[in-house]
């Protein structure tokens, strides 16, 4: 049962993040792909270090 648990936790937990990061960038209404990669930096960067 723990196995499963922890199975469901790293599938369900990085999406957890990527929708976050998905709703980062989409908040900020980037007009090019530059804007993206920079608020994709920025968004690893606060997350890594204690940001936001």
């Amino acid at each position: 049962m723990t196995q499963l648990l922890s199975l469901f936790s790293l599938v369900f937990g990085n999406q957890t993040k990527s929708n976050d990061l998905e709703q980062f960038i989409n908040s900020h209404n980037p007009n090019s792909h530059q804007q993206v990669e920079q608020l994709t930096r920025d968004y690893l960067y606060y997350t890594t270090y204690g940001g936001f």
